[in-house]
């Protein structure tokens, strides 16, 4: 019986790479499963995982139990799939049907690998995507520019699905809190090792504005440039690796969270962040100001100074502090959180009538 025939008439075929689904739970992680929860919810979806590597495949049938996975290759064949969904910055195999790559961010080009290797192995994907996908969707306006200036992708060609931050984090109880961190006064920052994540502004202003007893508190490690910046300061600030529950405690009890970045695709920190219900400083650059404006006070990313007093008046201005906290609970409360994902399909759907309008 061919592929065709196997179909339940009227359902979209729909074939997703499934590469990195096992390993990243995090950002790309959490969205791309929003989608497929949302996949297997429609009825009018019939969904499979491609899977670039043997070893992969029981992880992949136990992370969606009922879904099939078949090997990458099966994307080949013609009139398998109505549409396949690359959802990890770039295509890593050939697909027959029309199909939709999901990029975050032009940081590989931006800021690129060292080695010539490492260098290949994130941009080409990424170039080939740019080459053979019928559309290209982003997280940002400011990534989509990036994108076209970068990859010389025409504008029309490329969607912008802003990110929503997962239904996990919500205003609650800090019931994972470290409990070295219980009762303390800390500041967050989450991500630290990219230079673009601008580590030693935080670091700087924090040394400038803590009181005796506070700390900064990094998940992630430190470049062991930073590292050795902070003890040169003399900064209580100690690096933690968190799980999920731990990092939604860490949002809910932080004094404010940091988000100095010199360049995001979008801010997920900091809409998950406010969505638990704490006080959000981030620079004015890139994409913070679309996911982060009327929310978060948006300062310089190049002058310590500035948020070392904003730091200060968070901290010992409670009205302002709860303003900020409340500002973002409301906002977040709200929010349809899975738009994103019903977007997504939406644009698949557009993908697969591409053929027929063809």
């Amino acid at each position: 019986m061919s592929a065709s025939a196997a179909r339940p008439r009227g359902r979209l075929r729909l074939g997703v790479d499934g590469a990195n689904l096992t390993r990243d739970r995090r950002g790309m992680g959490r969205f791309v499963r929003s989608v497929l929860r949302a996949a297997l919810a429609d009825d009018g979806l019939e969904l499979e995982l491609l899977s670039l590597r043997r070893a992969d495949d029981a992880a992949l049938e136990a992370e969606l139990p009922g879904v099939r996975v078949r090997p990458a290759s099966a994307a080949k064949t013609a009139g398998r799939y109505d549409a396949v969904w690359y959802p990890w910055n770039g295509v890593r195999f050939a697909a027959a049907a029309p199909s939709l790559v999901t990029v975050y961010d032009a940081f590989a080009f931006d800021e690129p690998a060292r080695g010539w290797v490492a260098r290949r192995r994130e941009q080409e994907p990424i170039r080939r995507a740019a080459r053979e996908a019928t559309r290209i969707s982003t997280i940002s306006a400011w990534s989509r520019e990036r994108i076209v200036a970068r990859l010389e992708v025409a504008r029309e060609r490329i969607a912008v699905v802003p990110l929503a931050p997962d239904p996990f984090f919500f205003p609650g109880p800090a019931d994972a809190l470290p409990a070295e961190l219980r009762g303390r006064r800390f500041a967050l920052l989450v991500g630290a090792r990219e230079p673009r994540k601008n580590a030693r502004l935080a670091l700087e202003a924090c040394a400038r504005a803590f009181r005796p007893g506070e700390r900064l508190v990094v998940v992630g490690d430190l470049q062991a440039a930073d590292a050795k910046a902070a003890r040169r300061l003399g900064l209580a600030a100690g690096s933690i690796a968190a799980g999920d529950d731990t990092l939604r405690s860490l949002y809910r009890s932080a004094g404010v969270v940091l988000v100095p970045s010199l360049a995001e695709g979008f801010g997920l920190v900091g809409v998950e962040a406010l969505a638990c219900g704490a006080p959000v400083l981030a620079a004015n650059t890139s994409a913070l100001p679309e996911a982060l404006a009327g929310l978060a006070p948006l300062l310089d990313p190049r002058d310590p100074e500035i948020w070392a007093r904003e730091i200060r008046r968070v901290l010992d201005e409670p009205g302002y502090a709860s303003a900020l906290r409340a500002g973002g609970v409301a906002r977040f409360a709200y929010a349809d959180r899975g738009a994103p994902a019903r977007a997504t399909l939406a644009l698949l759907r557009e993908v697969a009538a591409t053929v027929e309008a063809g």
